[in-house]
């Protein structure tokens, strides 16, 4: 695999802060119980009671609104692209109306989020059709749901990554998202039990 270059240094810190950010304000409202008028489950039977409308609400939001601010069109982040590379003519406000470009950096970290939310489903339905109770760890192959725990919603914002900055889904910059992703989100779990605002790892 070739080596990661500047660009997509960048552009993976520029993805990966406001999904952090993001995830750690909504486990403090879930934590605090904030926004209880949208806590309704999507489906009890399917996912569990803590798969609600709240969190497919606020998440795709406050990435969005996060992705924004990390990466405003001109900003210190993104003004290190190179001058070459595929984005930078995008994300010039001199070339397009600096609304659209907010609109559009706005709607890039809401997709981050939606794709975060929505790959954790599929595990979550998994775990109530072999009997695992929300918020419980398995008994067997506590290993393999830990993984899956960690790793579903890395692979969903891998895709949409993938999509959003190359178009041709490069597999190469897809695996390095991934796997900081990944890690990321076993160290910031980590982070979140310690300091009691999560209940388990």
């Amino acid at each position: 695999m070739k080596s990661i270059s500047q660009d997509q240094i960048i552009l993976i810190i520029g993805s990966i802060i406001p999904l952090i950010v993001s995830n750690v304000l909504h486990m403090i409202v879930v934590k605090f119980d904030y926004l209880a008028s949208l806590k309704r489950p999507l489906h009890v039977g399917w996912f569990g009671p803590n798969k609600t409308l709240r969190g497919f609400i606020f998440v795709p939001l406050a990435n969005g609104l996060v992705y924004l601010w990390v990466n405003f069109p001109g900003g210190w982040l993104l003004s290190h692209l190179s001058p070459n590379y595929q984005l930078a003519s995008t994300l010039n406000p001199g070339d397009i109306n600096l609304l659209n470009l907010v609109m559009h950096q706005f709607l890039i970290g809401g997709s981050y989020g939606l794709f975060y939310m929505l790959f954790e489903l599929p595990n979550s339905w998994l775990k109530r059709r072999l009997g695992i109770a929300s918020g419980k760890n398995s008994s067997t192959n506590q290993w393999l749901f830990t993984l899956l725990d960690k790793t579903d919603s890395a692979l969903g914002v891998s895709l949409i990554f993938g999509f959003m900055n190359d178009h041709h889904f490069n597999f190469g910059m897809m695996f390095q998202f991934f796997f900081c992703a990944a890690m990321l989100h076993f160290a910031i779990s980590g982070l979140l039990v310690v300091s009691k605002i999560k209940k388990s790892f």
